[in-house]
C-alpha cells in the first residue's frame, strides 16, 4: 500500500494539473469578465505550488525553509479565497444596492476578526499565525455561503449555476479544512503526511467540481458592473422579484443612504 506521502504528491501533481486546466477553461471562456478574483485565486493556488515544490527539491520535505514557503505562500492563498468569495457575494447580491451595503459591513467586520482572532489565539506563536488565520477565514466562508445559499432560497434570489457550483466547492472545501486544521494543531508531528495528503484530496474533489461548472457555464455577454437603480425604476424591477425581497432591499438602502447623509 502506498504512504501518504507518495500519495501526497501523486494528489499534489493532480491537483496542479486540475488548477491549470481550471485556469485554461476560465480564460478560454471568457469567465474572467465576471470571475476575476476567482481566476487570481486559481493562479495564485499554481504559483505557491511551483513555489513550495521548487523548495521541497532544494531544501527537503521537512526543511525549515520549505516550511517557512509554504505558510508564507499560504497567506496569499486565504487572501486570494476571501475575495473570491466576497466576488460570489456581489455577483447574487450586489445588484441589490440596500442588501449588498449591509452584506459589505458584515464581510468587513469579519474580516477584522479574523485578523483579530488569529493574533490573539497565536499566543506569542507567530507561526501559528497564518494556521489560526486560515481556519478562521475557512469558517467564515463556510458561513457566509450556507447564509448566502439560505437567504438565496428564501427570497427566490436567481442564481446560476456556475456561481452555486463555486459557492458550493468552496462551503464544503472551508468545513473539511476547519476539521483538518483543528486535528493538524493537535497533532501536526505524527500526521503531518497524512493532513497533507486529506488537505490535497479534498481540494482535488473541489477543483473537480469547478471544472464541470466553468465547462458548462454560458460566457458572459457584458461586463458591466451592477449600479444602483434609481427609485423610479423599483417599480418596473418589482414584476421579476419576490416582494419581500423588494421591501427588504428597499428598507436597507433607505437606511443606508440616511445613515450617509448624518453629519
Amino acid at each position: 500500500m502506498a504512504s501518504p506521502l507518495i500519495l501526497r504528491h501523486v494528489f499534489w501533481g493532480l491537483s496542479t494539473v486540475l488548477e491549470i486546466v481550471l485556469a485554461a477553461i476560465l480564460i478560454r471562456r471568457k469567465l474572467y469578465r465576471t470571475h476575476p478574483a476567482f481566476l487570481t485565486y486559481i493562479l495564485i493556488a499554481i504559483l505557491q505550488s511551483c513555489f513550495v515544490a521548487t523548495s521541497y527539491y532544494y531544501f527537503g520535505t521537512r526543511s525549515r525553509v520549505s516550511y517557512f514557503v509554504g505558510w508564507d505562500t499560504q497567506v496569499l492563498v486565504i487572501c486570494a479565497r476571501s475575495f473570491a468569495v466576497m466576488e460570489i457575494a456581489k455577483n447574487v447580491l450586489g445588484k441589490y444596492v440596500g442588501i449588498w451595503a449591509l452584506a459589505g459591513r458584515i464581510l468587513v467586520f469579519l474580516g477584522l476578526s479574523v485578523l483579530a482572532y488569529s493574533i490573539f489565539s497565536s499566543r506569542s506563536r507567530w507561526l501559528l499565525i497564518t494556521l489560526n488565520a486560515d481556519r478562521a477565514v475557512e469558517l467564515c466562508i463556510a458561513t457566509l455561503i450556507v447564509a448566502i445559499l439560505v437567504f438565496v432560497r428564501y427570497y427566490r434570489v436567481p442564481m446560476n449555476h456556475l456561481e452555486r457550483m463555486l459557492a458550493i466547492g468552496f462551503c464544503l472545501y472551508s468545513c473539511f479544512f476547519v476539521i483538518n486544521d483543528s486535528i493538524y494543531e493537535s497533532w501536526r508531528r505524527p500526521f503531518a503526511d497524512l493532513w497533507n495528503y486529506l488537505d490535497i484530496l479534498a481540494f482535488t474533489a473541489t477543483l473537480l467540481l469547478w471544472i464541470n461548472a466553468a465547462r458548462t457555464a454560458e460566457a458572459p455577454r457584458t461586463s458591466a458592473s451592477p449600479v444602483a437603480l434609481p427609485p423610479e425604476l423599483y417599480a418596473d424591477l418589482s414584476r421579476k422579484l419576490n416582494s419581500r425581497l423588494l421591501v427588504l432591499n428597499n428598507r436597507l438602502n433607505h437606511f443606508f443612504r440616511s445613515e450617509d447623509s448624518r453629519p
